[in-house]
């Protein structure tokens, strides 16, 4: 071999090194940032898994509703019941300001 062979040898040894340890930087770094990633959003899973163990659950939210229902139908029972206790009330009031105004 010759000196011309040997240097390009070398030479061409020392790019495929170069380039595989480039590969190798590249590919761990990207396998670091991957792990990152999954860490990042194991800990998001996490803390949404850690909020929704305080949501009410489907049973909850049905009894709510029927409760809900069983305190609009009482309100509107009490409302109809303050209406007519008012309404004979209301119209002694008509008729007092009514004779007030024609009185002069």
């Amino acid at each position: 071999m010759t000196d011309f062979d040997l240097k390009t040898a070398v030479n061409v040894m020392q790019w495929l090194v170069t380039g595989g340890v480039a590969l190798y930087a590249h590919v761990t770094a990207r396998a670091a940032a991957t792990a990152a990633d999954v860490t990042k959003v194991s800990e998001r899973v996490t803390a949404l898994e850690a909020q929704l163990r305080h949501l009410p659950d489907h049973n909850l939210v049905a009894g709510l509703a029927g409760d809900m229902k069983a305190v609009k139908a009482e309100l509107q029972a009490m409302q109809k019941a303050m209406t007519e206790a008012i309404s004979p009330l209301a119209r002694s009031v008509d008729r007092i300001n009514e004779h007030l105004l024609t009185r002069k």
